[in-house]
């Protein structure tokens, strides 16, 4: 479908675009890194072709943000803001070739306002370059299926092994393309062209830096996404409804159900729907299927199949543009209602006051001002946070007491420390764990001392978070070193 560049429907969409990315600037000039994100500075400060639980492309994005931009929240932010504008139009750029132009502007509008999409896309984790480079990859295979020309198939692949890079699940969106194409009569002569494998040689070359690292590091990362996670294993009742209920608040209601429902009606009806349709549903609907599954193996981060919706709400939104005005109603509803939310939060956070907005400052400013050396955390994110509000790479988890975890074994030079002072510190929750080997790893252990930590107040929600800081003198390194543990992480 050929559509002018500069049509309504592309205005509308890039002044969308333009005016969600104003939001999300000014809410990083207002806040501070999420604890997610401040794990992801740490990979910055360590430029690696991968990490133990990640692919490296996070990190890339970190290291050149701040180099680019800054450390502040939002030069941190920079690249992944950049990246998740560019996901909205190659969404509205893929559906439009695909459908129609009412579709495409319907599926930019879901993956700008929808809460997975807002709060992922734009937040420096590996969510937000997969779901850039996913995006990107759909867009160049739209254009090589639709009878463009073949060389689109090199940008797919090349796309793919980026988004490879970024995080792992990507590899569902290699095998969609691969079944589409086996289980659809009109396209599967591509499997006889060249230009498709090649695009997977290009694929697999851009995804090589995992590979090399892994293979440098003892298969780390793959054993612990294709493994180690699951050891987290049992099933609760209670996980059901924690992923389920995610789904619905993190797209709405309306927005799951359709998702979910265009998905798995594609996958039934598969003989006797468009290709088009197919395509999509291949694309999201066996990542989505995998995350449901795994809930009853272990407990499921609502996020984690953020890239299959991708694809999903780009084919719900195609139904429902074909479907009843209700349907088209309920939708658009829920898009307007988004938008206001999406607007008001800036403001909220410019009445809020900054104590609330500044919580992880006010604690780093409470360690400083205690001059250690080397800083010890009882858990990895908040060893992030205290690392990068400090702007140092001396901040470690357990690492230094024989518990590590994480990627900060891989960081950590016990003989550059012995000797040296630290200060500990520990959330409340996790207090006193642990500080038997503490006091084994130094010749001096201080009395704790409690600091209150302010946070975000909403009414009669929201209350202040409390943390031990103790000093800890003349490190002298552990006596036993536990196995890294398989903690739970995004």
């Amino acid at each position: 479908m050929n559509v002018p560049a500069g049509s309504a429907c592309s205005r509308q969409v890039l002044a969308v675009i333009a005016v969600v990315t104003l939001v999300r600037a000014l809410v990083s000039l207002q806040g501070e890194l999420t604890s997610v994100e401040s794990y992801s500075w740490m990979y910055a400060q360590y430029p690696s072709l991968g990490y133990y639980d990640h692919p490296g492309m996070v990190g890339w994005w970190g290291r050149l943000s701040s180099v680019l931009f800054g450390s502040s929240a939002l030069g941190f932010r920079a690249l992944p803001l950049a990246g998740s504008a560019g996901m909205i139009w190659m969404v509205f750029l893929a559906t439009r070739r695909l459908y129609s132009e009412c579709a495409a502007r319907l599926a930019a509008l879901l993956v700008a306002f929808v809460p997975l999409f807002f709060i992922f896309s734009w937040y420096t984790t590996p969510d937000a370059p997969c779901l850039f480079f996913w995006s990107a990859t759909v867009w160049a295979l739209a254009h090589a299926l639709s009878g463009d020309a073949p060389r689109w198939w090199y940008a797919a692949g090349l796309f793919l092994g980026l988004a490879l890079d970024s995080k792992y699940p990507a590899v569902f969106l290699g095998l969609g393309v691969f079944g589409f194409l086996l289980f659809s009569p009109e396209q599967r002569f591509w499997l006889k062209r060249r230009e498709p494998w090649i695009g997977v040689v290009l694929a697999v070359l851009a995804f090589s830096p995992t590979f090399v690292w892994n293979a440098r590091n003892e298969w780390q990362s793959f054993a612990y996404q294709g493994v180690s996670r699951f050891k987290e294993s049992g099933f609760q009742p209670a996980q059901v409804w924690r992923f389920v209920s995610s789904q619905l608040y993190l797209l709405t209601p309306a927005v799951a159900v359709g998702a979910w429902g265009a998905g798995i009606t594609a996958l039934v009806r598969w003989r006797r729907i468009d290709w088009k349709d197919r395509f999509l549903s291949a694309l999201g609907a066996p990542l989505l299927i995998f995350f449901a599954a795994v809930m009853f193996v272990r407990p499921v981060r609502g996020h984690w199949a953020a890239s299959g919706y991708v694809t999903a709400v780009m084919l719900s939104a195609a139904f429902v543009v074909k479907g009843g005005r209700w349907t088209r109603r309920l939708y658009w509803g829920s898009i307007a209602l988004l938008a206001v939310g999406t607007l008001i939060l800036p403001v909220f956070l410019a009445f809020t006051p900054r104590d609330q907005r500044k919580g992880w400052a006010f604690l780093g400013e409470e360690v400083k001002r205690r001059n250690p050396d080397f800083i010890v955390c009882n858990e990895y994110h908040l060893a992030s946070q205290m690392g990068y509000v400090l702007r140092t790479r001396d901040s470690w988890d357990l690492t230094p007491i024989g518990k590590p975890s994480k990627s900060f074994p891989n960081w950590w030079d016990e003989k550059r420390h012995l000797g040296k002072n630290a200060v500990i510190v520990y959330d409340s929750r996790h207090f006193p764990g642990e500080m038997d080997r503490i006091k084994e790893c130094f010749g001096r252990i201080d009395r704790a001392e409690l600091v209150l930590v302010p946070r975000l107040q909403v009414g009669p929600f929201g209350d202040d978070e409390r943390y031990w800081i103790l000093n800890a003198w003349n490190y002298k390194g552990p006596r036993l070193l536990y196995p890294r543990a398989p903690e739970s992480g995004d």
